[in-house]
């Protein structure tokens, strides 16, 4: 169970009978030592996780894109976007990366299918761009510039059912720079990030942390 923002964790750990485990960004060049729910921020972009009986030293984890990826719904937050189409997983859908539309759609298919999961930028009147940008299924289409798109466009978005459709006001620049602070700054409540946090965990546990976080 993830604390809520701001919640003194040992706190909350000793109200519910439960143990503490906080997870914390690296500092450069060392670890960290946790302290209360949020710890301490670092600069090199990897996590540490730490149990708060002491037993083992802290696990530490690399950075890794989709622990870092924020969900639509920041996006749409950061962007200030206004939702003309939502896929089936809607806002709870993650991006892993943030990509502009090419100037010429003439090799977008290839350039947009080297990202998946991704987030794509490109002003509300290349309509040409947003449908190439489409071919690949991103995540989510954001049309900056705040000119209405074409009906055809929307349509094409509505029948895949894949992509949710933002019109952000702020041109392409700007959208990309409200929205770029989202990546890393995101919690870790998605399936996709359980899974790869256990997989990332699989590989770097060891048997003294494992005793530790099973309090044995």
């Amino acid at each position: 169970a993830e604390a809520p923002a701001g919640v003194d964790g040992a706190a909350l750990a000793s109200q519910f009978r439960a143990r503490l485990v906080t997870v914390v960004r690296a500092a450069a060049g060392g670890v960290n030592e946790a302290n209360g729910a949020n710890g301490a921020n670092g600069t090199n972009g990897g996590v540490q996780i730490t149990t708060h009986t002491r037993e083992a030293g802290p696990l530490r984890l690399p950075e890794d894109r989709v622990l870092a990826a924020p969900t639509v719904s920041r996006l749409i937050e950061a962007s200030r976007g206004r939702v003309l189409v939502r896929s089936i997983e809607g806002e709870a859908a993650i991006c892993e990366h943030i990509v502009v539309g090419a100037i010429a759609p003439d090799a977008a298919d290839a350039y947009f299918a080297r990202y998946p999961r991704s987030a794509v930028v490109t002003r509300a009147e290349k309509v040409d761009v947003a449908l190439a940008a489409m071919r690949t299924e991103p995540v989510c289409l954001i049309l900056s510039g705040g000119a209405d798109p074409s009906p055809y466009l929307l349509d094409r978005v509505a029948a895949s059912r894949g992509t949710t459709v933002l019109l952000a006001p702020g041109g392409t620049v700007a959208t990309v720079r409200d929205i770029e602070g989202g990546f890393c700054s995101s919690p870790f409540s998605h399936e996709a990030k359980v899974e790869r946090v256990g997989e990332l965990m699989a590989e770097a546990i060891d048997d003294a942390m494992l005793a530790s976080l099973l309090g044995e």
